[in-house]
């Protein structure tokens, strides 16, 4: 087997969320950067800065990361309890929630 393949190293990407997110399009454009298949990353989302934020910006980030690049895990780090509960509810309702850990 060629060196590399087969490995179980998990890459770890972090992202940074502003003080306010609130759209769908936000989300896309925060989320941008990262690679398309993401089925061998854990994704930290670093939300200590959020002060207000929208489900719809929620949503679109656990559909992006979750859903469609199939991230292996997502960790909401330090997010304002409303933050955190969005992303739960959202992850469950796509039924996600196994790869998805919110983190104080």
């Amino acid at each position: 087997m060629p060196a590399g393949e087969g490995s179980d190293e998990m890459t770890t990407e972090t992202i940074a969320a502003p003080r306010r997110v609130g759209s769908r399009e936000q989300a896309r454009s925060l989320l941008s950067t990262l690679p398309m298949d993401l089925s061998e990353s854990e994704i930290h989302v670093d939300c200590s800065l959020v002060e207000a934020s929208a489900p719809s910006f929620v949503d679109e980030m656990v559909k992006i990361l979750l859903v469609e690049r199939e991230a292996a895990q997502v960790r909401l780090l330090s997010a304002p309890q409303r933050t955190r509960e969005y992303a739960e509810r959202s992850a469950r309702n796509r039924g996600v929630d196994a790869r998805f850990v919110a983190v104080d």
